[in-house]
């Protein structure tokens, strides 16, 4: 009896060790398949080269995938792109200080864009120019100048509407990385060699202060709160706090060499360390740091919070390092053309864009087969030139939005009845908008050009709805475009 008992008892142990050892089995697999899964999204691939008469050093999302390209001083131009590659217009530096109220300052000046910075509603774009060259300006700082004694210079606020600068404010010399508070109330501008931040009050768009940090002040972060301000002070080895309330300065951590770009992630700040080739993570709350390498002479960064991933553009290695910020680890490299110097993300952080000093701009797009069949739903081609053609003859799955677009084209006889319009584009160079038109065209979007009595070409697509009732389809277009467009009346 006891060994019957016994017998039973091990093949108990043996059937639940089994189980054990199968269910550890079953884990391991699922957890190697996502882990497979995770690393073939991860995969960035290239999806567009854009060349023109550029030189493109900076580059700037506005928040409605409005592209905007600083190119090298001696262009002197910001080119504006839209989502769909786009030459937009091609907005001049050149500016008469007199008309923004610099009485004494005769004549017309040129700039020298640098970086930019948009409103959080994205109509507006801020510029710093590296100096200005014109009557009264003949001693510009550089990259080797350190002093109060050189020229001011001035940062431009431009319309992302109409493609014009609105305004200028003075500020230091060699004004570099520019920084809006995350309240809309301060632009914070640092200007390399006068070695201070000029602050800015968004609301008189009046300099309102200026603080000293030390030589070669570049890249600047806000936190979410608009209190305090961080500063890489690129000249040194350190990265300088600024109270936004008080203007009062503390040094939050030293032993970094050459830093230049700076992230905030609620409490992380990531810093690009030029002369370390590698970035470095600081907690907000301990000042503990972390440093990872990542490639030579890492420059402008951009951070996606939407998937946890920070992208540095290694400017010596012809390359973007891709960083996971879960794990603060190295996941992948892209290569780029040479000299990558300035990135940006598009809306739905998915298409990095890079600006290469070789001359060209660079999209890359991450990988994503579960959402790839859903992007083809959304711009699926229609044929509208032959009359024949119905929905029965479409694809099953592209007749909700084949429905959408048919609809929405009305008979000639009907426009009169139409109360505005949603503009997707709006040019100064009427090619440009022909250009965009034919390419809705494409997408079976109906399209109007339409010229304002400003000079403007819009490309307009022609609603029912007042501008109350149009953000549906302001919303309807944007996701088969990947424009936000606008309304505006009939009286343009």
């Amino acid at each position: 009896m006891n060994f019957e008992i016994l017998i039973r008892f091990d093949t108990v142990q043996q059937y639940h060790s089994t189980i054990y050892f199968k269910r550890t089995i079953v884990l391991l697999m699922l957890g190697l398949l996502l882990h497979v899964i995770t690393i073939a999204q991860t995969i960035y691939k290239p999806v567009k080269v854009i060349y023109g008469n550029i030189s493109p050093k900076s580059i700037c999302n506005n928040g409605k995938n409005m592209f905007f390209v600083q190119n090298m001083m001696y262009h002197h131009s910001i080119t504006m792109y839209d989502s769909l590659f786009n030459l937009v217009s091609t907005i001049s530096d050149k500016v008469t200080p007199s008309q923004y109220g610099y009485k004494k300052i005769k004549g017309s000046l040129n700039g020298s864009p640098v970086e930019s910075a948009a409103t959080k509603d994205g109509k507006y774009v801020w510029v710093s120019n590296y100096f200005m060259s014109g009557e009264g300006f003949s001693n510009p700082g550089c990259d080797t100048c350190f002093g109060k004694n050189y020229d001011s210079s001035f940062v431009y606020k431009i319309n992302t509407y109409t493609h014009t600068i609105e305004n200028i404010v003075k500020v230091g010399s060699v004004p570099k990385y520019l920084a809006i508070t995350p309240d809309q109330k301060k632009l914070l501008v640092s200007n390399w060699s006068s070695g201070d931040v000029s602050i800015i009050d968004l609301g008189t768009e009046k300099e309102i202060k200026r603080i000293y940090t030390g030589p070669a002040p570049r890249g600047i972060a806000c936190d979410s709160a608009s209190v305090f301000a961080y500063i890489a002070v690129m000249g040194s080895s350190k990265i300088v706090k600024v109270n936004l309330f008080t203007y009062e300065t503390e040094t939050l951590v030293s032993g970094v060499m050459n830093p230049r770009h700076l992230c905030i992630d609620r409490n992380y700040l990531y810093a690009s360390l030029n002369g370390e080739q590698a970035i470095c993570r600081i907690n907000l709350a301990d000042k503990r740091m972390n440093k990872l390498s990542v490639g030579k002479a890492p420059r402008s960064m951009v951070l996606s919070p939407v998937y946890h991933k920070l992208f540095v553009d290694c400017y010596n290695d012809s390359k973007i390092a891709v960083i996971d910020l879960v794990d603060f680890k190295l996941e992948t490299t892209i290569k780029t053309n040479s000299y990558p110097i300035g990135i940006c993300l598009n809306n739905n952080n998915k298409q990095i864009w890079v600006t290469c000093y070789t001359g060209n701009i660079e999209v890359f797009a991450a990988e994503d087969p579960k959402e790839k069949r859903t992007e083809n739903l959304a711009i699926a081609p229609v044929k509208i030139k032959k009359k024949s053609d119905s929905l029965a003859t479409q694809p099953k799955k592209n007749i909700a939005v084949v429905t959408n677009i048919v609809l929405t084209q009305k008979p000639a006889e009907q426009k009169d009845q139409s109360k505005g319009y949603i503009v997707l584009g709006s040019f100064k160079v009427k090619e440009n908008a022909v250009g965009l038109k034919k390419t809705l065209l494409q997408k079976g979007i109906t399209i109007e050009l339409v010229n304002t009595n400003k000079g403007f070409t819009y490309c307009a697509y022609r609603v029912k709805e007042n501008k109350e009732d149009s953000e549906k389809e302001i919303t309807r277009l944007e996701t088969l475009t990947g424009i936000k467009g606008w309304y505006s009346s009939l009286q343009l």
